[in-house]
């Protein structure tokens, strides 16, 4: 399976370096950020496939991160919020603010393991679709946007 650049961003020395540990050794690309606006910088200058972050960090917490990305209109990481805030309340706020997953701190790493090994594997399905769509086609420049509208066209023409 092809490696994904995966952004930890996480404040708390111990906690972050668990998980850089942890991505590196499960064979992806890893960048790190100490705070909110370092995380936010990283995000503006690389592509990033998956993004795991606290919710509270200094700068830009990791729900305004999760607000921004989702405002900006590109081609957005996977986002894994990560916190002690377990209450339903918090739950549902990570989640309208953007996040794809939410994980309780203390969690087991083999859950989040799964979870971006799932992402990896969603991934590689979705570019050999676009590989396979583009070879039929013959057109080398087509794009995921390109193969939703041609989707949206089949289903209207079907009803």
């Amino acid at each position: 399976m092809k490696p994904l650049t995966i952004l930890v961003a996480e404040d708390d020395l111990l906690s972050r370096m668990v998980l850089e540990r942890s991505v590196v050794q499960w064979g992806h690309h890893l960048l790190s950020a100490v705070d909110g606006e370092k995380a936010h910088q990283l995000l503006e200058t690389h592509v990033v496939d998956v993004c795991i972050m606290d919710w509270e960090m200094p700068g830009l917490s990791g729900i305004e991160l999760c607000k921004w990305l989702r405002s900006y209109g590109k081609n957005t990481p996977y986002v894994i919020l990560v916190t002690s805030k377990d209450q339903p309340e918090d739950i549902q706020s990570g989640y309208e603010a953007g996040a794809d997953d939410y994980l309780i701190k203390p969690y087991d790493l083999k859950y989040l393991r799964r979870r971006i090994s799932t992402v990896a594997e969603k991934k590689q399905c979705q570019q050999a679709l676009l590989d396979q769509a583009r070879e039929q086609t013959g057109v080398a420049a087509l794009t995921p946007l390109d193969l939703y509208v041609s989707d949206l066209s089949l289903m209207r023409r079907r009803t």
